[in-house]
């Protein structure tokens, strides 16, 4: 049976969602901008986006005001007319919900953290309909939980974040590698990682070229003009690559780099860890995604990619002052398997499994351990009979996650990402 979905209006629309969900036992899903593939099984599904989307931007007081129904580009393409920026992610059409929530890695990490750093405060529909604020000061214990514990405590309909100057435009280069040079692209990695500035990110992705074959394409940017950013990333250019498209863009399409590899129809996300620069799971990776490539031309359109921020000030804040728990330096590893047809998505689950399994094993590690970046894992995030992955996913923290469950979701309404337990 199809799930009744709400599109509320207002804020006191949620709230009589949650709490006829409550009164007749349904089970209840919540959409903020939409990401990847999900399977709902809820009866009631509250969707904020087409109506909760609305962004107020305060440059006096450099504030954002952002409905939980928004995207990452409204919000970019609105801040950047006041020279302003809310550190986002690395994809324009991720909704701010889930990143916010989850943790929220992007191309301005180095310099301003992840975007649940950047939270000042919310408002947040809470299990019993009860419609609250959440800050430092206000219900502190729900604003340390919604900072990395996802939708686990409550719905949150408004964030209020910390805005930060932003140049216009950024420098990026996008160059493409024949496979058989993925060794010495390994290695000016970690050269550059080595004399990596807050200001420089990377990415690397394993994708297909116009003829469908396995590419190595390596992304940089610097929030720089055009001579820091191609002293930076000089390196590279002189490894010879086969495509070079680099320069300066606007600020609001620096997230819409990834757009080219993200296809409509089915996504599947599954984030491994790492934590050295060693070849080996990159090699295997890339052996691992070639495999696919062969084996599942429906799945052509998927790609593997690894993360290179500057972490020292993602770092700098301590483990426990967050539920975010992951924050000793790691690059984050993404395989993102692609599908047309809703046949093959049980395929797609398995060879999505098997390609991150393979990284995480030549990384010395395995996927009962190793989750990865929470908001990259679809592929466990749902599992929720346990708490065994959750308690991967937060770590140290979720003990204190279960005491902050048991104040604000006793009956765990809200169970559908990493679901913790509540405290007895």
């Amino acid at each position: 049976m199809s799930p009744s979905v709400m599109f509320p209006s207002t804020f006191e629309d949620v709230a009589a969602a949650v709490r006829q969900a409550k009164s007749q036992g349904l089970d209840l899903s919540v959409r903020s901008g939409w990401h990847y593939t999900a399977s709902v099984t809820s009866s009631l599904v509250i969707d904020l986006s087409r109506h909760l989307d609305s962004i107020n931007i305060d440059a006096e007081n450099q504030l954002a005001y952002i409905q939980g129904g928004c995207r990452f580009s409204q919000i970019e393409r609105e801040a950047i007319k006041f020279g302003l920026v809310v550190p986002a992610g690395a994809c324009a059409d991720v909704g701010v919900g889930g990143l916010a929530t989850g943790g929220g890695y992007g191309w301005l990490s180095g310099e301003h953290g992840l975007t649940l750093d950047n939270l000042v405060s919310a408002t947040v529909v809470l299990a019993n309909g009860d419609i609250v604020q959440a800050s430092a000061t206000e219900h502190p214990d729900l604003f340390w939980g919604i900072r990395g514990g996802g939708s686990n405590f409550g719905i949150v309909v408004e964030f209020v974040f910390k805005l930060h100057s932003q140049r216009s435009d950024v420098y990026r280069t996008t160059l493409t590698y024949a496979p058989s040079l993925l060794p010495i692209v390994i290695r000016q990695i970690d050269r550059w990682t080595r004399k990596q500035t807050p200001n420089e990110a990377g990415r690397l992705i394993f994708t297909t070229d116009s003829q469908g074959k396995p590419a190595v394409v390596f992304i940089g940017f610097k929030n720089s003009d055009a001579k820091e950013g191609e002293a930076a990333f000089k390196g590279f250019v002189e490894l010879g690559p086969l495509e070079n498209v680099s320069g300066m863009i606007p600020y609001e399409k620096l997230n819409t780099m990834m757009d080219s590899y993200s296809v409509p129809g089915h996504r599947l996300h599954w984030g491994v860890h790492l934590e050295r620069l060693d070849l080996k799971p990159f090699k295997k990776a890339l052996e691992a995604f070639t495999k696919l490539l062969n084996e599942h031309p429906e799945a052509a359109s998927s790609f593997v990619s690894f993360e290179f921020y500057h972490y020292d000030k993602i770092a700098s804040v301590p483990t426990e002052a967050t539920a975010f728990a992951h924050r000793a330096p790691v690059y984050n590893a993404l395989v993102t398997t692609q599908w047309e047809k809703a046949a093959f998505t049980p395929v797609a689950q398995a060879v999505t499994r098997e390609l991150a399994d393979t990284i995480a094993r030549a990384a010395s590690t395995d996927l009962a351990t190793n989750v990865g970046y929470p908001n990259y894992a679809d592929g466990v995030s749902g599992k929720n009979k346990t708490d065994t992955y959750s308690k991967v996913a937060f770590g140290a923290n979720y003990e204190r996650m279960q005491e902050v469950k048991k104040m604000y979701d006793p009956e765990s309404m809200f169970s559908k990402w990493f679901a913790v337990q509540p405290a007895a």
